[in-house]
């Protein structure tokens, strides 16, 4: 069964980039959100979290931070947070 997943990002955001990246590798199936390109993303992502933080993550309706504060990406978090491990 495939999993709804909406992706909060920014085009100069790397862990965003990177991200993407990881997530088109493993082949998944995504919709992304440019809270710069589109405000209104960035307004509903403010209301949900609190902040316009990215990468974020919508995964069947479960909002979840797509970066680990103070750290680089990094493919473990990346499995971690997707379920890939």
């Amino acid at each position: 069964m495939e999993r709804e997943i909406v992706l909060y990002s920014a085009a100069l955001c790397g862990d965003c980039q990177n991200l993407k990246r990881y997530m088109d590798a493993q082949g998944m199936v995504y919709e992304t959100r440019d809270i710069r390109e589109h405000p209104e993303h960035a307004r509903d992502l403010e209301k949900r979290t609190g902040k316009q933080g990215v990468p974020f993550l919508v995964i069947d309706g479960e909002w979840k931070r797509g970066y680990e504060p103070g750290k680089p990406f990094s493919e473990e978090f990346a499995r971690q947070l997707l379920g890939n491990d």
